[in-house]
Order: C-alpha cells, then structure tokens, then sequence
C-alpha cells in the first residue's frame, strides 16, 4: 500500500500526454481491499454457510494482490530511470515512503490504543507494545500488534527499505536473475523456519514478515521491468495476449487458492501436516504472487471492458482510500461484534454485513485520506486524468496511491 513521486513530465511527442497514472491499477487495489474485509467478516458471520461466504473465505488473497502491486509501482521508477540513464533521488524516494504510510498509521494507532486498549498506557509493558506497533517492529520482537492487520504494514516497510537494493538486481535485462534470486531467498527462508520452528503460531509471524514475502514483491518488481519494456514498443501488445495474461493469471489465482483452501485446508496447510508436508508453506503462495503480476500487465497494458469496470470513479476512489479501509476495517468488524453475535450465518447476512463494512471503513478512511494524508503528500492538487503508455517516450514516475 503504496505512494510514489510525481517527477516533471519529459517533453511529450504531438498529442501525447505525460502518464501520471496507470489505468486500472487503484480498481485492482480496490479489489484487494474488498477481498481482505470480505474474509474478515467471518469475525462476524462466525463461519457462515453458503457461496458467499466460501467465496469470502479466500479474501486472504487480497493482500498477495497488494504485495504484488506495492512491488510493481514502487519498481517503476528505478527501471525508468536506470532505461533512460537517469536515478532516483534515494532521499526523496524514503522522504515520501515516509511520508505515505506513518500519519494514516500513527493516527490509527493513536485511536486504537486510546479508545480500545487504554490500559497499556498504564504498565511499562504496555508501554513496550505501544514503541514496538508505533517503529513496525511488534511481529520481529514477539509482541502483539494493536492491529492484527499491522503485520503486513511491517513487510511493506521492509521492501520499502530493501527496495533500492533489490532495484539492482532487477533493472535493464537483469530481472530474470533478480527474480530467481527473491524466489531462492524466500523459499530457502520459508523452509529453514518452518524446518526448525515448533508450531504454527510460532512460525507463522516469521514466515509472513520479511524476508519471508520477498518474492512476492520480486514478482511484481518483475511486472513493472516488463513493464518498461512494453512502454518501448511501437504498439501496444495484442488485445488477445492482453486478455489471455489476464484470463491464465486468474485461472491460476483460482486454482492455487482452492488447493490450500479446500485441496489442502487453510489450518492444514499452516500447520504443515498434509501430504505436502512443508513445500505447501514453502512455494504456493508466491505463486499467487505470479499469477497476479500477469493479471495487472494484462489489465493495465490494453483497454477492455475489465479495465473500464475498474475505472469507475467509485471503484477508484475505493483503490484511492485503500490503506485506510484496510486499517480501519478490522477495528469497524471487532466492534459490531458484539451487536450481532450469534444472529446470522446466512449469505444475505454475510452480504449486509459487507456493505455495512465497506461503508464504515470507507468512511473512516476517506477522513483519514483527505484530512492526514493528504497534508502530508502535498495532496491539495488534483491528479490529471489517466493516461495511455506512451511509446518511445521517457515516462515520469507513476503516481501510485494505496
């Protein structure tokens, strides 16, 4: 969940205009966003029975979906510029990592620990925990996140950090090495703690902390080298390449989700008890990360009807409040709880109790957008509408928000 730099435009050719947006990409957050609250809300369903609900149980995908977006977007600008023999300003890039991801947390944290948990403030313990949620550290000391969801901010601002070294490996024609590097390394650390760990608890932080999760981000780092590639070209790729990346990549998110899901069983596949023994934990889920890489190149490099449904302004907007619906929403679900405990595990129950999700957390998120986030982006201007990838044209940074 991730911000970029806006860089001056270079100098467009006739009728072109500057890209400052990739078309379909906040859609695709939007949709990672919905999947992440939709498996949540078995917090409240309480195991609901019916399509919906199974439908939902499989929402956990949603954050491989914004690991392999944050790895895309944020690549970018590294590749463009090493293709057009220029570099990104290290300070400015940490400057603006920074500047994204700590108010909307610090401000969520700020709340939670205020309103919900008042009694850590009381015990040096307690004051512990606090240090340790508000420096991303919780997960790598063994103490409770304030926010369960947290964990997966504390991976996004180790690659944030690992970034400009990795960029090394993967930019000009470099990718295919870097990519087979990130995949040796997680596997090879997924195995080594599931190996010598006991139980799932245990392993389960250190598995999904980095650099346990650094091929997810390496598959879509390697999207976004593709990606420059593609901005080079003449023409855009064919139409029927573009749906046939999109159509596989989702084939293969469904198939690799029902394995673990049902093949395998979610408890099961943690604990390392199947047929598969541990290679499950070791190599399933970066290669949701894989298919999901083919679904943006596929989504985001031609017009389709696809990329038109993610292009609506309230489904952007969604992509655009993303980080606060997906802190906020835990919290939201946890709190009505206790008011519908017991009341229903009926699809039509799960489905009012999503939107009533949805609408609550976007809210707290679109206030946390506009009036903290936003200050500190620099955000009072409007983007300029999305733009086609321009061939031959060095492009400036994407302006990416989730």
């Amino acid at each position: 969940m991730t911000a970029a730099d806006s860089m001056p435009a270079p100098a467009a050719g006739p009728g072109r205009r500057p890209v400052h947006m990739i078309k379909g990409l906040d859609g695709l957050r939007a949709v990672a966003a919905m999947a992440v609250v939709a498996y949540h809300i078995n917090f409240l369903a309480r195991s609901g029975t019916g399509p919906v609900a199974e439908a939902a149980a499989v929402g956990w995908i949603g954050v491989d979906l914004f690991f392999t977006i944050s790895g895309f977007i944020l690549f970018l600008p590294f590749a463009r510029a090493a293709r057009d023999g220029g570099s990104v300003p290290l300070r400015r890039y940490f400057v603006r990592r920074a500047r994204r991801i700590l108010p909307a947390y610090w401000l969520n944290l700020f709340i939670l620990v205020t309103l919900t948990v008042p009694v850590l403030m009381t015990t040096g313990r307690g004051w512990s925990i606090i240090a340790s949620n508000a420096t991303f550290t919780a997960e790598y000391a063994g103490l409770p996140s304030v926010n369960v969801v947290y964990w997966s901010l504390y991976c996004e601002l180790a690659f944030y950090v690992a970034l400009p070294v990795m960029a090394l490996a993967f930019i000009r024609r470099r990718w295919i090495a870097g990519l087979i590097g990130a995949v040796v390394v997680g596997c090879a650390y997924r195995f080594a703690v599931v190996s010598t760990v006991d139980g799932v608890d245990s392993y389960f932080s250190l598995i999904m902390q980095f650099p346990g999760v650094i091929d997810q981000f390496a598959f879509g780092m390697t999207a976004g080298a593709i990606w420059v590639t593609l901005e080079r070209r003449a023409e855009p790729i064919r139409m029927a390449i573009a749906m046939s990346l999109v159509a596989g990549g989702a084939a293969g998110v469904v198939l690799i989700a029902w394995v673990i899901q049902r093949s395998i069983g979610l408890e099961t596949y943690w604990s390392g008890s199947s047929d598969w023994g541990p290679w499950a934990i070791v190599t399933l889920r970066p290669l949701l990360s894989a298919c999901f890489a083919a679904v943006i190149i596929g989504v985001c490099a031609r017009p389709s009807w696809i990329r038109s449904a993610l292009e609506l302004r309230p489904v952007r907007y969604l992509g655009l409040v993303s980080y606060g619906i997906y802190l906020w929403h835990l919290p939201i679900i946890r709190g009505l709880a206790e008011e519908v405990e017991g009341r229903g595990r009926s699809s039509a129950f799960y489905l009012v109790a999503f939107a009533a999700v949805m609408a609550l957390s976007t809210a707290w998120a679109a206030l946390s957008y506009h009036f903290v986030e936003k200050r500190f982006l620099g955000g009072g201007q409007r983007p300029a509408p999305p733009a086609e990838p321009t061939p031959h044209v060095p492009m400036p940074e994407v302006a990416a928000r989730s």
